[in-house]
């Protein structure tokens, strides 16, 4: 990966990791299916009036990417979100980065790299550092939601890559068209109190649903596509175990918390991991590609 998109990778992951803090106090005021769902409406709005370049991606394949990319794993991980605890969500959810690379291998989107697999190991170790281990033992269902969830999101990565046609602002237009429609028949299926909980926001409410709608999702998911349809999907999937170390920050700087020294080891182990499956520093005896990645 270039520097500069490590540094767009690292930015959306940093927004996403500051919209998984939002998103805690947002969902008691609205239900998690339809927080995607406005969301990912507003980012198909936008991109329609913006972006005039037809796709080149057909309906079909923009419809599976977004069942699951963008739907069918939103569905899941929030509903496994709303029945563990927050540290417990975030180390599962790190599962969706080898599942990805793995569905790359797979469905032959890039070949099979064993190395990638110690990068993955060092970055999870950090990740359940930092979020520490629960207390009490989670509730097994909950857990298979957020695996499945992390499996079909792993797998959406690669279909980008795979059936994607466009660079990231087009093939997103076409994308959340899909998704928000589909999102729109979740939370109608699946969720009820809607209404209520859109007509009794307070102002606070709508301000976190906004900064998720339009910052956290519209520009992130514009660059992030963008970065998956340049880059494989090992390199640039891993920079998602950065968003508990965007948190503990979070935390620091909004919160007035203090961390201790456990954390800050975790993270230099996420960073470590990154530096290797990114390709910034690579391991002995690991040569660079032609294309020098």
């Amino acid at each position: 990966m270039s520097p500069r998109d490590i540094a767009l990778a690292v930015f959306v992951v940093s927004m996403w990791g500051l919209g998984f803090t939002v998103l805690k106090p947002t969902m008691a005021q609205f239900p998690p299916i339809l927080i995607m769902a406005v969301s990912f409406t507003a980012t198909a709005l936008l991109l329609m009036a913006f972006e005039r370049r037809r796709p080149a991606t057909g309906h079909l394949a923009a419809a599976c990417i977004a069942l699951f990319a963008v739907s069918g794993q939103a569905a899941l991980i929030f509903t496994a979100l709303s029945g563990l605890e927050a540290s417990t969500g975030v180390i599962i959810a790190q599962f969706q980065v080898p599942l990805a690379v793995l569905w790359a291998w797979l469905l032959r989107t890039e070949p099979f790299q064993p190395s990638k697999l110690v990068a993955f190991v060092i970055a999870l170790c950090g990740v359940m550092i930092i979020a520490g281990l629960p207390a009490d033992r989670p509730a097994p269902g909950f857990v298979a939601l957020m695996i499945a969830g992390g499996a079909v999101w792993g797998l959406g990565q690669a279909l980008i890559a795979k059936l994607g046609r466009d660079d990231g602002a087009v093939l997103l237009k076409r994308v959340a068209l899909h998704g928000a429609a589909q999102l729109i028949l979740f939370t109608l299926l699946f969720e009820d109190g809607q209404w209520t909980a859109l007509t009794t926001g307070s102002p606070a409410a709508w301000a976190g649903l906004a900064f998720i709608a339009l910052v956290a999702f519209a520009l992130a998911y514009v660059i992030w596509f963008d970065l998956m349809r340049r880059n494989p999907v090992s390199q640039v999937t891993p920079f998602v175990m950065l968003m508990p170390a965007v948190s503990v920050v979070a935390s620091i700087v909004f919160l007035g918390e203090r961390p201790g020294f456990a954390v800050f080891a975790g993270g230099a182990l996420i960073l470590s991991g990154l530096a290797l499956s990114s390709g910034v520093v690579r391991m002995t005896g690991e040569g660079a590609t032609s294309d020098g990645r």
